[in-house]
């Protein structure tokens, strides 16, 4: 038979032993574990959805076969400017906000209940909405979702597959998930593993979970994957797909689509890469064709002017009132440009002149005098007064600056 004493003893031993034990594993929990998080496949809603589902992408993530048990890890950081992060089809919305706007305004709780999660009025519901940009998520993207129970806004945390249609800001974040209405928020806690639940699909490794974290600066523009033939394509931000362009993969891109590691390494960069605009290899109406320079040897374009080489003379002309018509050129080096200078005789009232050949562009050095023309109709006279025989200054200085129809080769 047992004391009393030493039946004390065993249960005070035992009841210390499970305390630090509880202790023991609630200190492990706090030290290595973060929020629980809640996986959602694409096409599931979730808890509460705040509206009908508005997903218009027809988007429905590959099968992939399942990958092998990975222990839980903390989500990469990509800031949600960098190029491929997001995916979509070109000229084509995976959201169909107008109908998200009907869901929202036609039920004055909800659209209160979403507005305060986004931080904005009740009013400003729509034009909130329409400034959004309708993408892709290209990697599966922890966020903080929001369901609607009992007239307000309630959060949990979760994982939404890639695949998963989302509305994004002018900072690159996701803000509404086109599958329920869910407005969405950056997650409050990312840096330490989660603690998952919930059905975990094909392909899903908590390595390759990421966070968009908001870019450093407003963006204008977002450069996507097409989910159909794995292109890139700019999108301005905003609900209008009308304007997307294809362009060029940036640098650091290979021939496939970026894995979340890359795109963090790309994130990670002071200045990632801006793809430049494709440039296609035909045009048609309605392409986005850069325009080409001007052929410079296309007959008839006029070539733009170049500075001489050094030590040479710039050839001028010398034209006098009553003079032959004689153009003067000083003879130049064997390296500078040789001047060619056509002088147009004035025209007289109702005479046509007769249009010029490629063989009359280069005249003779001197023009015959032709004293037997009418009056106004030819060269001016040879008899020039003395003190009229000097050049004009203000028309021998240029080529350019000449009264008459003459041009530098």
């Amino acid at each position: 038979m047992r004391s009393p004493i030493r039946t004390l003893v065993a249960a005070v031993a035992l009841t210390m032993a499970l305390l630090a034990t509880g202790c023991a594993v609630e200190l492990a929990q706090s030290a290595g574990a973060g929020e629980e998080v809640l996986l959602q496949p694409v096409a599931a809603q979730g808890p509460n959805p705040f509206t009908g589902s508005t997903d218009a992408s027809g988007v429905r993530p590959d099968k992939q076969a399942s990958q092998p048990a990975e222990p839980p890890s903390r989500p990469r950081s990509v800031s949600g400017a960098t190029p491929g992060l997001y995916g979509g089809t070109e000229q084509a919305g995976s959201c169909d906000v107008p109908r998200q706007i009907e869901y929202l305004t036609a039920d004055p709780a909800r659209a209160r209940a979403f507005a305060d999660v986004e931080g904005i009025t009740p009013r400003a519901v729509p034009g909130y909405l329409r400034g959004l940009t309708p993408v892709v998520l290209r990697a599966d993207t922890q966020v903080t979702n929001h369901g609607y129970r009992d007239g307000r806004a309630t959060a949990f945390a979760s994982v939404l597959q890639s695949g998963t249609a989302v509305l994004v800001d002018t900072r690159g974040v996701p803000r509404v998930r086109c599958a329920c209405g869910n407005p969405l928020l950056p997650p409050t806690s990312a840096d330490r593993a989660p603690v998952t639940k919930g059905s975990a699909w094909p392909g899903y490794r908590p390595s390759q979970v990421v966070v968009v974290t908001p870019a450093p600066e407003v963006i204008t523009h977002i450069t996507i994957i097409d989910v159909v033939d794995h292109t890139w394509i700019e999108r301005r931000c905003g609900h209008d797909t009308r304007h997307d362009r294809p362009v060029r993969p940036p640098a650091w891109a290979t021939t496939r689509p970026p894995t979340p590691s890359e795109l963090e390494s790309a994130s990670r960069s002071p200045r990632p890469s801006t793809p430049a605009p494709a440039t296609p290899s035909t045009s048609s109406p309605g392409t986005h064709d850069e325009l080409a320079p001007p052929d410079v040897s296309e007959p008839g374009r006029p070539l733009s002017p170049s500075s001489p080489p050094s030590g040479c003379v710039t050839p001028t002309v010398t034209v006098t009132p009553g003079g032959t018509g004689r153009a003067t050129v000083p003879p130049t080096p064997g390296d500078c440009p040789a001047a060619t200078v056509t002088a147009t005789p004035p025209s007289s009232p109702g005479t046509q002149t007769a249009p010029r050949t490629p063989s009359q562009d280069v005249g003779p050095e001197t023009v015959p005098d032709s004293p037997d023309l009418p009056d106004s109709g030819g060269l001016i006279p040879d008899d020039v007064p003395d003190d009229t025989a000097g050049t004009r200054s203000g028309t021998a200085e240029s080529i350019f600056g000449s009264p008459t129809d003459v041009f530098a080769g």
